[in-house]
């Protein structure tokens, strides 16, 4: 008896390649949508009259924001620019995913990781650390299901 195997490596390489890269894909557009919904919590402003006028000035009121975030907590959007920012991409070669902010916004990077202030030390106010950790299993799933949903 006689048996014949046939291997093809190559084609299973590609198609393994394509499983992966969906569920990259996946899982970073999860993990975006998860974090730009952590940054939407709104910090609306409350208009308050100016109490006195300042030489060269005509303002009669200004805009103070009471409800600011805490620390550990994201930052509070006041016009969404950095919520706007945070952006996703994939690799090249589709082995990488990234979650992170633009250059434009390069004060969210600092609130996630850490401002030192003067009068109460450093001050962390994450938004894509904590979507990542709360998360994990549910983006781990996200990305079989894609992969598993990949055809060859």
């Amino acid at each position: 008896m006689a048996v014949r195997i046939t291997w093809n490596g190559e084609a299973l390489k590609r198609y393994t390649h394509k499983q992966i890269e969906a569920g990259l894909y996946a899982a970073a557009v999860e993990l975006h949508r998860i974090a730009r919904k952590k940054a939407s919590i709104p910090n609306a402003g409350q208009t308050v009259a100016v109490k006195r006028q300042r030489a060269g000035g005509n303002k009669s009121s200004r805009t103070i924001y009471p409800h600011s975030s805490r620390p550990g907590e994201s930052p509070r959007r006041r016009t969404g620019f950095g919520q706007k920012n945070i952006v996703f991409g994939i690799s090249q070669d589709g082995t990488t995913a990234r979650v992170g902010y633009t250059r434009n916004a390069r004060y969210m990077t600092y609130h996630e990781l850490g401002i030192r202030y003067s009068r109460v030390g450093l001050q962390y106010r994450p938004t894509i650390v904590p979507a990542m950790r709360h998360n994990a299993p549910r983006l781990a799933m996200i990305a079989v299901r894609a992969a598993r949903e990949t055809r060859p």
